[in-house]
């Protein structure tokens, strides 16, 4: 019994879920600070899990810089 190809099985469906997962974790907390789509009309809900991070990191440090002043 090999199990290295048991679990190379379950692996991918647990990280797409995963990452579906955040996708809508993140795409709901931009929605509630204004942002859902990008300059040039991209729509949060067709950006990948990398983009929507960059994008909360960096709304994020802009709300952070607005409070210091």
């Amino acid at each position: 019994m090999n199990l290295s190809n048991e679990h190379s099985h379950a692996a991918p469906t647990q990280l797409s879920r995963g990452v579906a997962e955040r996708k809508q974790q993140l795409i709901h907390r931009l929605w509630t600070m204004g942002y859902t789509e990008d300059r040039v009309g991209k729509k949060s809900e067709d950006m990948t899990l990398t983009e929507l991070e960059q994008i909360h990191i960096n709304l994020n440090c802009q709300k952070a810089k607005e409070l210091e002043l």
